[in-house]
């Protein structure tokens, strides 16, 4: 009976430990940014650590910050190898439930980005593929994805974004931005800071510090 009694335990002890929390709950998901469209996440996994099971009810886009070498494992799947570079994007469809374990020796940083809903938006935007220091990364029914890039001194020229969309630093930067009918800003940006702009917007961005300036831009379908 002891026996018996010490099985249901370690059964009983197991399923606690394996039990999920949303993502809203996993003490690693810092909550940044929610509005009716989008839930921002910065997560911060240091060396050694883990998060814990966790679900994702949202398809999301996650873009990593700073880079480590993991172990990734989707509840009821064994533990897979996920090395993550700065500035990767990645899409994932929901439900999921899993975890990350930071087996490398480097902070494993990333801005996850759930998508709640879509604003009305005109499915045949333009992409931004031809303006200056922008690269199409990832593209589907949900998202489409722009890598932005810019030397010190380059400029994206004057260009409109029809969606709406979420804007990620990768690197530190200083930039300058420029909308027609507004003042001129200058912006000092740290890797993980983002900008959320419902709608079209037209702008152009300029590096005017002294170093590669690094983003990823999110629209919205």
């Amino acid at each position: 009976m002891i026996k018996a009694f010490a099985t249901i335990l370690v059964i009983l002890l197991y399923a606690v430990f394996q039990s999920a929390v949303p993502v809203a709950s996993e003490p690693r998901h810092h909550l940044k940014f929610e509005n009716q469209y989008v839930r921002v996440f910065d997560v911060l996994v240091p060396p050694g650590d883990a998060t814990l099971f966790h679900t994702h009810s949202n398809d999301y886009v996650f873009v990593t910050i700073s880079g480590a070498n993991l172990k990734a494992q989707v509840m009821g799947a064994q533990p897979v190898d996920l090395n993550l570079t700065s500035g990767e994007v990645r899409f994932t469809k929901a439900p999921l439930t899993h975890r990350v374990t930071n087996v490398g020796s480097t902070p494993f940083r990333n801005i996850t980005v759930e998508i709640l809903s879509s604003p009305s938006s005109t499915s045949s935007a333009a992409s931004l593929e031809n303006v200056p220091g922008h690269t199409l990364v990832l593209d589907n029914e949900r998202v489409r994805v722009h890598r932005l890039v810019l030397e010190p001194g380059q400029s994206t020229g004057v260009h409109t974004h029809e969606l709406s969309g979420l804007g990620v630093a990768v690197s530190t930067g200083e930039i300058e931005i420029e909308s027609p009918g507004q003042q001129r800003q200058t912006v000092k940006l740290q890797p993980g800071d983002f900008r959320w702009h419902t709608g079209a917007t037209t702008h152009s961005i300029k590096n005017v510090g002294s170093t590669r300036f690094e983003a990823v831009n999110i629209e919205w379908k």
